[in-house]
């Protein structure tokens, strides 16, 4: 889409037509049903966000997420920092795959547990939570300074009650005996790039976003394997582990859920360009079915 708008806004200024930005910007405001005129941009006024210090901090790379200091996921808005991963489109996908899991696999009304590994702004364990009156989600996360982030969204969402924060290294802070076999579903989007290809990022990302939120070692699957394995402490006979990965991971990916012998019906989702961003599986039945 971005592409496109580029090569309006070119063609536009090529052919002479006169201030090609507001005249694509009434194109956009057209296709876009009129929501654009509708856009709030009084969030700069009350955050007292001068417009030419947000444009100096443009030009140094800062996104624009952090510049206002939130950004939009599945129709809400979250709190973000420098020291959160900024929510993406390609996320909403995995957060989609759960809900469909939760309606599909659990009849309403079942009291459900459920753990959003890494939450970051906690953008994810907040939808589930607001998709799912009956679930209470546990969000974790290594970086205190991230938890802070995510008690904000989760005050400012009211989901007081069925989040519960924690800070540790994946499953960690969960208590191994009193947790074992108690959750319904695991949901993570984890580091997932190799730490070689980290340069090839866009320098607004691997500047400016938490490294440790993309950096997964040396094959891109160090998180993959520990969260594959230990998951399975954890999740009830029957329940789901779902997890964003890289485009092209699948191979990987399913070889470790191979080798593990936990898991059944593992499944591939993919995104709007038929890649397999999401993965999930079902952990064993007591007697191995």
């Amino acid at each position: 889409m971005y592409t496109d708008l580029i090569e309006i806004y070119h063609a536009l200024e090529k052919n002479r037509v006169k201030d090609p930005l507001p005249e694509l910007l009434s194109l956009i405001d057209i296709l876009s049903q009129r929501a654009l005129r509708k856009t709030d941009l009084s969030g700069f006024k009350e955050k007292a966000i001068r417009y030419d210090a947000a444009a100096q901090q443009r030009k140094e790379g800062v996104p624009w997420e952090y510049i206002i200091g939130e950004a939009p996921f599945l129709g809400r808005m979250f709190y973000c920092s420098s020291e959160t991963l900024i929510p993406r489109e390609e996320t909403e996908l995995l957060t989609t795959v759960a809900l469909d899991f939760i309606k599909s696999e659990w009849k309403p009304g079942k009291k459900l547990t459920l753990i959003d590994m890494g939450t970051g702004c906690g953008n994810i364990a907040i939808s589930l939570a607001l998709g799912c009156q009956d679930a209470n989600v546990l969000a974790s996360d290594l970086s205190p300074a991230t938890i802070a982030v995510a008690k904000k969204n989760v005050e400012r969402h009211q989901v007081q009650r069925r989040v519960t924060l924690f800070h540790g290294d994946l499953f960690s802070p969960f208590d191994e005996t009193y947790y074992r076999e108690k959750i319904d579903m695991v949901v993570c989007n984890p580091p997932y790039i190799p730490t070689g290809s980290l340069q090839k990022l866009a320098p607004e990302i691997i500047g400016h976003e938490p490294r440790e939120a993309f950096d997964a070692g040396a094959f891109g699957i160090n998180i993959f394997r520990r969260l594959i394995k230990d998951a399975l402490l954890f999740l009830k006979p029957g329940g789901i582990l779902t997890f964003e990965i890289g485009a092209g991971q699948e191979k990987l990916v399913t070889r470790l859920f191979d080798k593990s012998g936990g898991y059944s019906n593992l499944a591939y989702h993919p995104d709007h360009l038929d890649r397999v961003r999401v993965i999930s599986a079902e952990k064993l039945q007591q007697n191995g079915c």
